[in-house]
């Protein structure tokens, strides 16, 4: 182990057990390097030689596995100290609270793309040494909840840094992408010498198949990479679709060509020059699910309302007079997570008085976990509600209150499919924001745009009225 976090940290660290030094400091130093353990843990932790050496030593067996090993692709739009504070809360928040050890690095031998190496302990460090191994740590489960928790981290920082730009753990066909997935090649792109192992040819000689193939399919119907790209940027410039198109050509004449036949696509709408002057596109499919989204949002606004609190509860809960007034479609900006659950809880009863049923959707299971501790609201995560409701699982009744957390994360086509599902069902829908994630992303959230455009009004946590 210590020559893996030594070649990691690009560091020289002596292993104890085989008497060696491991010298990677040819590699130059990490960008950042940091140890991150829970609290309580003893101070030797943060000596990563003494802690790697220490995990080696708890070990005898042969085949023992000494840590786990995490590299994820950072994303190239925020800064080095914005990316170091992503990486911070993600591991406290995902592997240090349930007691894991993180020695995290990041590097950038791509100019274009920063990456980190995480590399975790697989036992509870006590102030006597290693307990014994968190088996449970292992599960496979804990991998996919993993990735979907990156993805939403990853997403809340860009947004805060003003980034309209949206990271998606899915798969390409969970995504339903008629794109075919890259092939992981091993090598860096440019490294394409035939003296390369007959391995690693095949890996290149396949990805240079799918660009190909993928650069057909773009080539005779643009629309493709539209919905593909938009799913990660809402807008985009006209350096963004090159480079999104590049990794999906097999070389400099195809994509010109792919290029030239998106630029004159019917599908590609110019919009407006921003406060840059920079000219930015979109798809004929956004433009379209905007105008349906406000649509609905100006029909559910005046329709009948929440059903009211009634004299008895009135003067106990004043305060849900917006929350239960008319209309179908609320929105609460949460300024305090607690005092929000507080009062979603408290709205759950009065729903279910009034013979509602609530129902909470986020976009993911942690999400979705602590709307339902919060608040008591039966929640799942949106993909598989979407999915239970398409497939006729879940019927989507008028009797329905669907809460919406994190609904500021959203995007356009996810949130006009909820909203559209709602409307027809002539159910009720509560959007739930965080207030000041909301206020930072200012034009780019489709919530904001709600609020902004139809003139809605949000409730801050305690129930107080906060015109938009």
């Amino acid at each position: 182990m210590a020559a893996t976090a030594a070649y990691r940290s690009g560091s020289a660290l002596r292993d104890e057990r085989y008497g060696v030094t491991h010298h990677y400091t040819r590699l130059g130093p990490a960008a950042h390097a940091e140890i991150m353990s829970p609290a309580g843990a003893p101070e030797w932790v943060q000596n990563r030689e003494a802690l790697w050496n220490r995990v080696e030593l708890r070990e005898v067996r042969k085949d023992s596995q000494l840590a786990r090993a995490i590299e994820i692709s950072l994303p190239r739009e925020l800064s080095p100290a914005e990316n170091v504070a992503l990486l911070r809360d993600y591991i406290a928040q995902e592997f240090v609270s349930k007691g894991m050890i993180a020695d995290f690095c990041v590097r950038q031998n791509d100019a274009n793309q920063p990456y980190a190496h995480i590399l975790l302990t697989l036992r509870e460090a006590t102030a006597a040494g290693f307990g014994p191994k968190m088996r449970h740590w292992n599960r496979k489960n804990n991998l996919l909840e993993w990735r979907s928790a990156w993805a939403e981290r990853a997403n809340q920082h860009l947004a805060w840094a003003g980034h309209a730009v949206r990271i998606d753990h899915r798969t390409l066909e969970a995504q339903q992408s008629e794109l075919t997935p890259a092939r992981k090649i091993g090598i860096g792109g440019g490294q394409t010498s035939p003296t390369l192992p007959g391995y690693l040819q095949e890996r290149v000689a396949e990805q240079q198949r799918i660009a190909a193939e993928n650069g057909e399919l773009i080539r005779q119907d643009p629309s493709v990479a539209l919905r593909a790209l938009c799913r990660q940027r809402p807008s985009f410039t006209h350096a963004e679709l090159v480079e999104f198109l590049r990794p999906r050509t097999a070389d400099p004449a195809q994509l010109g060509a792919v290029l030239a036949a998106v630029l004159d696509s019917s599908e590609l709408v110019t919009l407006p020059p921003g406060v840059a002057g920079a000219a930015r596109f979109t798809s004929q499919d956004m433009i379209d699910a905007d105008k349906s989204l406000l649509k609905r949002v100006t029909a559910m606004a005046t329709r009948r309302g929440f059903g009211g609190v009634g004299a008895s509860l009135e003067a106990r809960h004043a305060e849900f007079e917006y929350m239960l007034g008319e209309g179908d479609i609320k929105a609460l900006a949460a300024t305090d997570a607690a005092a929000a659950g507080t009062l979603l809880a408290a709205l759950r009863e009065v729903w279910e008085l009034r013979g509602l049923a609530p129902l909470g959707v986020a976009l993911s299971t942690i999400a979705a976990a602590a709307l339902q501790s919060a608040s008591g609201i039966v929640t799942q995560t949106l993909a598989a509600q979407e999915q239970a409701w398409a497939e006729g699982r879940d019927a989507l009744a008028a009797n329905r209150v669907i809460v919406v957390a994190g609904a500021e994360m959203i995007g356009l086509k996810q949130l006009e499919r909820i909203l559209a599902m709602v409307d027809k069902a002539r159910a009720k829908i509560v959007l739930v924001a965080d207030a000041a994630l909301l206020e930072a992303m200012v034009g780019l959230a489709p919530l904001r745009s709600i609020l902004d455009r139809i003139g809605m009004q949000a409730v801050t946590a305690r129930g107080r009225m906060a015109p938009r």
